[in-house]
């Protein structure tokens, strides 16, 4: 990476430096929320899944994600990002932290493909149709 950012495995310990990033990007999380977000993460069996906090030199949290290890349609592993969130500062030095640390991620894990969740929500009022082929 590089010598401002560091990425790092998320731990029980230090779960709750990460929540004021966590709130600025959604105030409706509470912090137990976040944190039984953490555990369930942190629990899992394996270590084909987890969270990864990058951090300046200050130790100030700049940006997470959750990631997961799935396969494509052609039975291929792939690295899952979801729960992106980081922090909207000048320059690209976080973006690139975050890149690399993705990067990183993925070779370990034996993953030659990354795809990063968009998550949506349906409008109010909407419904879903489901349909079966006959």
């Amino acid at each position: 990476m590089n010598e401002e950012y560091q990425a790092q495995p998320v731990t029980w310990a230090d779960a709750r430096a990460a929540y004021p990033l966590v709130y600025l990007h959604d105030a409706s999380v509470t912090l137990d929320a976040w944190l039984d977000f953490v555990r369930r993460r942190t629990d899992a069996d394996g270590g084909d899944n987890g969270l990864i906090v990058i951090r300046d030199r200050r130790d100030i949290v700049h940006a997470l994600f959750a990631y997961r290890v799935d396969l494509d349609l052609r039975g291929t592993k792939q690295l899952c990002i979801a729960q992106l969130i980081v922090a909207q500062i000048p320059g690209s030095q976080i973006d690139h932290a975050v890149v690399a640390s993705t990067s990183h991620v993925a070779a370990s894990l034996g993953c030659p493909s990354i795809v990063i969740e968009q998550p949506f929500q349906l409008m109010p009022g909407a419904t879903t149709r489901t349909s079966t082929a006959a």
